[in-house]
């Protein structure tokens, strides 16, 4: 009797200090984050690297050699019941006529507010400074849904799901592992964590990633999204899309995609592809998306590299938004009639 209570007793403490695998954490914490009732947030956009072809292609491109230095960061607020999300978009432009640009945008669950910056050398007339009102339905209706309302539980449920198929075709060991605290990119000194985790692509995982996708994560995800409407609503696809794209993939023979594969290495090199993320407790209070890309076409050479980190605070606790839902906001009416009255010469 002593025997088997000292077994149990053995069996339940390595079974509370087993981790979790890495591929399973993140896993959990990126669906335990999308039932976050409130948050804060802080993030930034930087091209780490630019590097693009000569000739007459790269005179095509030559105007993207302006965003080498360009900064863009968000902050905001989000609250799920009732749904109101606050982002503040700060883009600051490089060059000799370099402006800082703030774009504070709220979203409710049918209407999003953007106020207009007053931006040099633009004539915005009455517009500069002000919210202007969008009504989403209206929206959807007059662009074929390109814009809906927001079903914060249909999106929610739609992420885990498409989550799970993702994770249930990628191996551990190829994808995911742990890190320590000073391997994570530019995460900020005074941010806590549990474990800091990555997944990532690379050369050496691409093709079996692109095998993955194609043999079983992408026909998977098309199943899904046929057995609900809900979902196929809320990414604006329709059942014959959907089928079409399907026997396309039931097409590819394993030969041809194998070429294409060969092909696809030749002209692609994916130096770095990946999301580095912190974990506390139970969610993903950090997240770092990093890329470096190169491609070669016809002796050319095109190198992207850049680096997206965003950060999570508050969580379901109380937040203050910086703006209210403005009152006075222009319609969208409105705010043509002072566009086309700024441009009047």
């Amino acid at each position: 009797m002593l025997l088997a209570v000292l077994m149990a007793a053995a069996l339940t403490l390595s079974a509370c200090g087993k981790k979790t695998p890495v591929g399973e954490a993140m896993q959990n914490a990126w669906a335990a984050s999308m039932k976050m009732k409130s948050y804060t947030f802080d993030g930034s956009f930087v091209i780490d690297e630019l590097q693009l072809p000569s000739g007459d292609r790269g005179m095509a491109l030559s105007y993207f050699d302006s965003l080498r230095d360009l900064s863009v960061s968000v902050r905001g607020a989000y609250v799920r019941d009732p749904l109101r999300m606050e982002m503040i978009l700060k883009l600051k432009i490089p060059g000799d006529l370099a402006f800082t640009i703030e774009v504070p945008i709220i979203l409710t669950a049918d209407k999003m507010y953007a106020r207009i910056p007053d931006i040099p050398l633009l004539p915005l007339g009455d517009a500069a400074g002000r919210f202007v009102e969008f009504d989403l339905a209206e929206l959807a209706e007059s662009t074929g849904e390109w814009l809906l309302p927001i079903d914060v539980e249909t999106q929610r449920k739609l992420s885990v799901d498409m989550l799970n198929i993702l994770m249930r075709h990628l191996d551990e060991e190829d994808y995911f592992r742990e890190l320590k605290k000073d391997e994570v990119p530019g995460l900020p000194a005074d941010l806590k964590a549990d474990r800091y985790v990555r997944f990532g692509i690379t050369q050496d995982n691409f093709e079996s990633f692109i095998q993955a996708l194609v043999d079983h994560i992408a026909p998977e995800l098309i199943d899904l999204l046929l057995e609900n409407e809900a979902y196929r609503s809320a990414l604006m696809l329709t059942e014959d899309e959907l089928r079409q794209a399907k026997d396309e993939l039931a097409a590819n023979d394993p030969d041809s995609l194998r070429n294409r594969l060969e092909e696809l290495k030749d002209s692609l090199t994916i130096h770095e592809l990946g999301i580095t993320g912190a974990i506390q407790g139970d969610y993903m209070v950090y997240q770092a998306f990093k890329g470096k890309i190169e491609a070669a076409e016809n002796g050319e050479t095109t190198v992207v590299g850049f680096t997206f980190n965003i950060r999570y605070d508050n969580i379901n606790r109380d937040v203050t938004f910086e703006h209210d839902i403005p009152s006075d906001a222009m319609s969208m009416e409105e705010f043509g009639q002072s566009l086309f009255s700024g441009f009047a010469f």
